[in-house]
């Protein structure tokens, strides 16, 4: 396999012997990264299937870089005022870069194998150095075409041809201020804390990344009053010297629209400055941030105390010794996996935005947010979740080690299923619904509080039921990588249709004298028997 990068990089082959490179083991070193990059699936790809071919996903990827990049040059092509345009490019540019740098290529700025693996071979480190940052470099081009690449049309179209030089150079300095500030953030965490707050940090950054990747752009779209565009206009205030974004818009400013104030050229000299000034900084911190990721190669500890609440809520829910250690083992796995978080909480997001939605697209209709009466519907959304995440306990990275189940003690699967079914409730639902409950309470006030409260009883008593129809395999039993290939859409459909029952209870409860406090009775009253009756009590395991 050949890459055009590679073959550029060839004709420069006489310049990297002549300071002293080794450049066929330098390529060979590259050209295994590039291998390895093609049969990686990017973070946000759930589709992670072994049938795909080795470029796929990384075809994959390169679609969600340009869908954005698409949505950003026309954004900014309406945008008149030259200084604005390049704010709104220069930030969408600054966050989606980072994001992905961040979330997807972490593994290449923190790697640490290099030092195991090549250093002990008769290599040249000069060698393995540059091939890292002709990697980041290779990896920021490509970004760099796909978001960028349809703006720069777009700014061709409005200043000509002489805007491309400009903008490539504003692009490059960008690439350099954004790997600096990554590396500076790694370093700074690396030096107070251990690396499994770093880990930590890039996993939340790939689940938000996820997150904005699926639902995000409803929520940008109805955002964006397209009408106001033409008339924006910038206002210099001098806390703007200490924005970078607001930098990239000096030059064009200077050059296509006369700017002359002085503010202009001092943004100028800091766009170019800074950056530069950075990065002899980050070459003389270089050996120290290297020294730092050895704290990777460590698992760090977790202190108890960061678990408090789920130890009372072990002690609460169960006086069952088993359900109580399938509960705690449930809770660390959800925690712990982050493979399996970075499933299961973009699901949850998608649940809590859709109702936010829903509210958004009737504000829009009414010029308001006044209550119809229908509203408390909206929160049922939150239930096409549960069986998505009910499917997923069933899966996990380390799903290996389910022999735990044969040798621990568990009797009786059906403890095992309560335990995990607890956690599931407390850990995710619960909070699921309870945020959404918050949302309804700053839009509606007090109008819809009892229909939360039936919304909560019934997230809890509809749980088994769902546990019961997805729980055919031991939890976290079955590798992650097939979690998108085992789709039920029978098992979906059958949830859906045990979720209707509730909703329509609810919506007939509404119609009676009463009878939201009746419903809520006989829910307070039905969540213990569901939960003692419909637990599934059998499984078969894959180990």
């Amino acid at each position: 396999m050949e890459f055009v990068s590679l073959k550029i990089l060839d004709k420069f082959q006489g310049l990297f012997e002549r300071f002293g490179i080794d450049y066929e083991i330098m390529r060979t070193i590259l050209k295994t990264k590039l291998i390895l990059d093609t049969r990686r699936a990017p973070v946000f790809d759930n589709n992670n299937r072994k049938k795909d071919s080795e470029s796929t996903s990384l075809i994959k990827g390169y679609l969600f870089h340009l869908i954005f990049g698409v949505f950003l040059a026309f954004f900014i092509y309406f945008i008149q005022d030259e200084m604005i345009r390049m704010i709104y490019f220069s930030g969408a540019f600054f966050f989606m870069t980072t994001m992905y740098l961040i979330s997807d290529f972490s593994f290449v700025l923190l790697d640490t194998k290099d030092k195991n693996i090549i250093i002990t071979r008769p290599v040249d480190s000069k060698a393995v150095s540059l091939s890292k940052v002709l990697h980041i470099l290779i990896y920021m081009f490509r970004l760099n075409a796909f978001i960028a690449g349809p703006s720069l049309i777009a700014i061709v179209r409005l200043n000509g041809v002489a805007a491309i030089p400009i903008l490539i150079l504003e692009v490059l300095l960008m690439d350099l201020l954004i790997f600096l500030v990554t590396a500076f953030i790694y370093l700074l965490v690396l030096r107070f804390f251990d690396g499994e707050l770093l880990r930590n940090i890039i996993n939340f950054i790939q689940i938000l990344l996820t997150v904005l990747v699926t639902v995000g752009y409803q929520i940008a779209v109805r955002m964006i009053d397209f009408s106001e565009l033409h008339s924006l206009t910038y206002n210099f205030k001098f806390h703007n010297f200490f924005n970078p974004i607001l930098w990239f818009g000096a030059p064009f400013e200077i050059l296509f629209n006369g700017g002359r104030e002085t503010y202009l050229y001092i943004f100028t000299i800091l766009l170019i400055a800074v950056p530069l000034i950075c990065f002899v900084i980050y070459l003389r911190l270089r050996k120290k941030m290297e020294s730092l990721l050895l704290k990777l190669e460590g698992q760090g500890r977790e202190r108890p105390s960061k678990h408090r609440f789920e130890l009372m809520a072990g002690k609460i829910l169960s006086r069952n010794e088993a359900v109580k250690q399938s509960f705690h083992f449930a809770n660390a796995i959800i925690r712990s996996d982050r493979s399996l978080k970075l499933k299961i909480y973009p699901s949850l997001a998608t649940g809590i935005l859709l109702p936010v939605i829903m509210i958004l697209n009737m504000g829009a209709r009414r010029q308001g947010f006044e209550a119809g009466g229908y509203e408390y519907l909206f929160l049922y959304f939150n239930f096409l979740v549960i069986p998505t995440v009910l499917e997923l306990t069933m899966y996990s990275s380390a799903w290996k080690g389910s022999y735990v189940y044969f040798i621990s003690g568990f009797n009786d699967i059906k403890e095992l299923y309560m335990g995990v079914l607890q956690a599931v409730a407390v850990r995710l639902i619960a909070p699921l619904m309870i945020m959404n409950s918050v949302v309804f309470i700053v839009i509606f006030k007090e109008r819809f509080i009892a229909d939360m409260v039936v919304l909560i009883l019934a997230g809890i008593a509809v749980l088994p039921f769902l546990g019961k129809i997805y729980y055919t395999e031991l939890p976290f039993s079955v590798p992650i990588d097939e979690s998108n290939q085992n789709k039920s859409i029978d098992k979906f459909f059958l949830s859906m249709g045990v979720v209707a029952c509730f909703v329509a209870i609810h919506a007939i409860s509404h119609m009676l004298p009463m009878g939201i406090w009746v419903y809520t009775g006989l829910l307070i009253a039905g969540v213990p028997l569901s939960w003692m009756f419909v637990i599934p009590k059998k499984a078969k395991a894959t180990i």
